[in-house]
Order: C-alpha cells, then structure tokens, then sequence
C-alpha cells in the first residue's frame, strides 16, 4: 500500500496541533520564560512545519491518496494481516505466567510460519531472534522481561 505525501503530512499536523493544545497549559518555571511545555512545542512546531511540507508535495503530485497493490487484495493477506493482534493480545496476556524466553520464541515462530509458510526456517529464526532481544533488553538495556515459569529455574 503507498499512501500519498498528503495524507501522512494531514497526520503529522494533525498531531502536532494535539500536542501543542495539549503543552500550552503547562506552567512556566519562575523567573523563566520556558519550563515543562518547551521542548514539546518546539518538537510540535518543527513537526507541523514538515507536515505542511508534505501536505503541499502530494497535493502537487496529484497522486491518488492510497494505493493498493495488487498482493493486498488478496483474502490471504487479510488472513495473515488477522494474526497480529491475536499475537499481541496472547503475548499480554501470557507474557507474567509463561514468561518471555518460553512465549516468544513459540509466538514469533507461529508468526513467521504463518506469513513465510516455512516451518523449519521460521522456528530457527524465532530462537535466535528471541535470544537477541534477550540479550538487548535484559543486559544491555536493563529492562526486565518477564521470566514467568522460569523465574525458580534463573534466580
């Protein structure tokens, strides 16, 4: 799907006059003429100008607002599209009791068996991309992810 310049700078303007009516109440430092509400806007303001920029190249394009191809259109990509908030709703749910190095690799794989029709490759990669944001968050970052039934097998 191809969406036109328009469109994706309608959104980002649209959410930059959010934030800025969002900012405008926050208070002021004393003494200060900035305080909570001044990288928000500046952030805002730098976005609505990108987003105007957009909005005027696509309507220059003349191009149509969306486009669809022809692989989109099919029932079986609408099938594979249906998986996904069944996977993340799963993974909300299971992610405390089962716990992360246990769910993930088996949703990730479902996932990629799904959409690539290849078993074999898809669980290869599921491990190996499961242990890489293992890696990533629990060591590098130090986020804590779920160990659910593993939590007496680790600690």
């Amino acid at each position: 799907m191809r969406m036109n310049d328009a469109v994706t700078g309608g959104v980002f303007v649209l959410l930059s006059a959010i934030i800025l009516f969002a900012v405008r109440g926050f208070p002021t430092l004393p003494d200060q003429p900035y305080g909570p509400g001044t990288f928000p806007t500046i952030i805002a303001a730098v976005m609505m100008v990108g987003g105007l920029a957009l909005v005027w190249s696509g309507v220059r394009s003349h191009a149509p607002l969306v486009t669809v191809a022809d692989w989109m259109r099919g029932s079986a990509t609408l099938h594979r599209m249906a998986w996904v908030p069944g996977f993340v709703v799963a993974y909300i749910y299971l992610s405390k009791p089962v716990g992360f190095p246990l769910l993930v690799p088996v949703l990730l794989g479902a996932f990629l068996a799904i959409t690539t029709g290849k078993p074999a490759r898809s669980a290869i990669i599921a491990v190996l991309g499961t242990a890489a944001l293992w890696l990533l968050f629990a060591y590098v970052l130090r986020v804590p992810l779920p160990l659910g039934l593993l939590t007496e097998v680790i600690y």
